[in-house]
């Protein structure tokens, strides 16, 4: 009798175990990009007669070359449990990117289900998942970013949720502190918050997004960096045409907020199968200031496959004459390898494989 029932017992135990089998599917996709290029600009800050042209190899032109990891099991009743480990790396000198973190990109765990997804951990903010894509250079080194460095923002200790109702996404987020360790003396120190949605239909889309940030100090808590972001692209044969406008506000504690529009327009045009032509042209107007910078950024891509494109990129950005240091505009961002009030040009041809 006693075999039986732990015959009987050991029988329910396999059969529960392979139920488990069945809906405890999983997976692991390990990723990557690799971007190299040559970069060169003109007007770089040099000493005084030496020559202002810098020449260098630079990576991640066209997207971060990066590493990643990403998981998912399923729990059964729709129910999967997703994780990423994405790593950045600058293939010009093999170094860890975002100030050297391991996992820099993305290091996150969550669940999605038919309720929506929710996630936790270090993980892009909506400023890049969505907005970045309103523009041609979707997040290159040479986008929108380099008027606004918001457009790739991460956050370290995020929790995000997003659900879709049909053709609509929205997501919202929080970060206790993202860029560093959480502190005790405040909660405010280092917050990060946002809500946007988002419409995708049969050719076009758009998207609204608000995001705002709090100084990383105790002595800064209250300082606060506002984001009003709206994007919108519709594509119509070959052709694309994207466009956006952002509104921040630099709240400072005992200093007058400075208010800062940026603007922009551009198009794609798929030319052959393998051939796309792009262009954009960004405006950033800084209120009660008259150094207001524009670029022009355009691009030619070729796929040599599925997995393998050649690009040339060219960058202009024009700068008022009496522009300072800080409000100078370079190709790669205010103040970046660029002499205060001076006009520069750049071009980069490189290579991307993704895995």
């Amino acid at each position: 009798m006693q075999a039986k029932v732990a015959a009987m017992v050991a029988g329910a135990v396999a059969s529960m175990a392979l139920t488990a089998q069945a809906f405890a599917q999983s997976n692991v996709t390990i990723y990557g990009i690799a971007d190299n290029g040559v970069e060169i600009i003109n007007n770089a800050p040099a000493a005084a007669g030496a020559d202002r042209t810098l020449s260098r190899l630079s990576s991640g032109n066209l997207s971060g070359s990066r590493l990643g990891f990403r998981g998912a099991e399923d729990l059964g009743g729709g129910l999967k449990a997703v994780f990423i480990l994405e790593a950045g790396i600058g293939l010009d000198t093999g170094t860890s990117l975002q100030g050297g973190r391991m996992f820099g990109r993305q290091a996150l765990i969550g669940l999605q289900g038919r309720w929506g997804n929710l996630y936790l951990g270090r993980q892009n903010s909506m400023m890049l998942e969505w907005m970045s894509k309103y523009n041609t250079m979707d997040n290159a080194t040479w986008s929108a970013k380099v008027h606004d460095g918001a457009f790739s923002d991460r956050m370290d200790n995020a929790i995000k949720y997003t659900q879709k109702f049909g053709a609509v996404e929205m997501a919202t987020y929080y970060s206790t502190h993202y860029n560093g360790q959480e502190s005790s003396d405040s909660a405010k120190v280092g917050r990060q918050y946002g809500l946007g949605f988002q419409y995708r239909g049969d050719g076009f889309s758009m998207a609204a997004l608000y995001d705002q940030k709090q100084g990383t100090t105790l002595a800064t808590k209250d300082n606060a960096d506002k984001h009003l972001t709206l994007g919108a692209r519709y594509r119509f044969g070959k052709a694309e045409v994207l466009g956006g406008y952002l509104t921040r506000k630099q709240e400072a504690v005992g200093a007058a907020d400075v208010r800062t529009n940026l603007a922009w327009i551009g198009g794609s045009y798929q030319v052959t199968g393998p051939l796309q032509l792009s262009a954009s042209i960004y405006h950033t107007d800084r209120k009660n200031s008259n150094q207001d910078p524009t670029s022009v950024i355009a691009m030619a891509k070729y796929a040599l496959s599925k997995r393998t494109d050649l690009y040339l990129i060219a960058s202009y950005a024009a700068n008022k004459d009496n522009a300072s240091q800080a409000q100078t505009l370079g190709v790669n961002g205010f103040g970046s390898s660029v002499a205060a009030g001076k006009n520069q040009f750049g071009t980069m041809a490189g290579i991307r494989h993704a895995f």
